[in-house]
């Protein structure tokens, strides 16, 4: 079954179970309030993706429509040959109590550990130590130009001072892109020693397009850039990418093969897709939602439990014969007792 983008869905159902009255706009609002919860509720089918990430460092962030890692298959050599191992994934602090956090410092703690869970971070990429960047602001392909408007806060240091996001960043220090229908912003020369950013944040207003910022390195040449934030558009968004830390300690370039649980983003246009496009389970999210709304307790129950048990009825179609084998590791080192039932 093909999904549906959000015109598909307001086609199908906002004579059926929107607001009363409801136009384009407000269905879509709708949608935003109703579908993280359908997302949040199971790995149900679409809600799972694959997704190739190569990284050079100890360090990574999965792509910001990934809420976690399910499961990590690692190629550690980087060669044509393809000797990927599954690593186990830890939970955030899971080694900071025993080993801590530096890996670089000769211990290679996290070789014991695993893929570990390192929280949130602003930017995609880190900053190499030791190395300094500017910052550009650039479209996404396939446009060639930024959007005519909309405003772009970066907070960033050189480890002493911090950026001024009420000026330019055609001025010293500053942090405030406008995007302004050109082919990119860049911050002046004087702000070339740039180690880190802790905030990105986009306007009130939202953005035609969306915009990348990379960090472009000092006098690189051919030139080096690093991904600093990806798909900014959505007004008063704060980026947060979900980082992951790996034992790497020459610097290698390896590959990971990661099995991703999919992430609501939010709706902005009428081609957005909606990856959960069961049309009768959402029917019953945005009647649930209604019901909350209007302080309704037994009848939002009802419509969630139904939306539930129809989001099951149609992963057990999906699976066919697939079906899950339960394992349980009683002594937590590979070991299990296979269940009997």
């Amino acid at each position: 079954m093909a999904t549906l983008t959000v015109q598909g869905v307001e086609d199908a159902l906002l004579d059926v179970c929107g607001s009363r009255g409801a136009n384009s706009a407000q269905f879509r609002k709708e949608l935003n309030l109703a579908l993280p919860r359908l997302y949040n509720m199971g790995m149900w089918r679409d809600l799972v993706f694959e997704e190739v990430i190569t990284t050079d460092a100890s360090t990574f962030t999965i792509p910001d429509n990934a809420e976690s890692i399910i499961s990590a298959l690692v190629d550690a050599d980087g060669s044509s040959t393809d000797y990927s191992y599954p690593r186990s994934v830890r939970s955030q602090h899971h080694d900071y109590r025993l080993a801590g956090r530096d890996d670089s410092a000769g211990d290679h703690t996290l070789s014991v550990f695993g893929i570990v869970d390192d929280g949130y971070s602003a930017t995609v990429e880190e900053p190499v130590n030791g190395k300094t960047y500017s910052l550009r602001l650039k479209p996404i392909n396939p446009s060639t130009n930024l959007p005519a408007s909309g405003v772009i806060y970066v907070t960033f240091s050189d480890g002493t001072n911090t950026s001024k996001i009420g000026t330019d960043e055609s001025s010293e220090d500053g942090g405030k892109f406008t995007c302004d229908g050109t082919t990119g912003l860049n911050t002046v020369l004087v702000t070339d020693d740039i180690t880190s950013i802790s905030e990105i944040r986009v306007d009130t207003t939202e953005l035609a397009a969306p915009v990348q910022l990379l960090w472009v390195e000092t006098s690189s040449s051919p030139e080096v850039t690093r991904v600093a934030a990806n798909n900014l558009r959505q007004a008063n968004q704060v980026t947060r990418y979900r980082r992951y830390r790996i034992d790497n300690r020459d610097s290698k370039t390896m590959s990971l093969r990661l099995l991703l649980k999919r992430k609501f983003k939010t709706l902005i246009d009428s081609t957005d897709v909606v990856y959960l496009s069961s049309l009768n389970a959402i029917k019953h999210a945005l009647l649930g939602n209604i019901a909350d709304e209007n302080a309704d307790l037994e009848r939002s129950t009802y419509h969630w439990d139904a939306c539930r048990a129809v989001l099951d009825e149609q992963l057990d179609a999906h699976r066919g014969a697939a079906r899950p084998s339960i394992k349980f590791d009683p002594s937590g080192v590979g070991a299990y007792t296979p269940n009997l039932m």
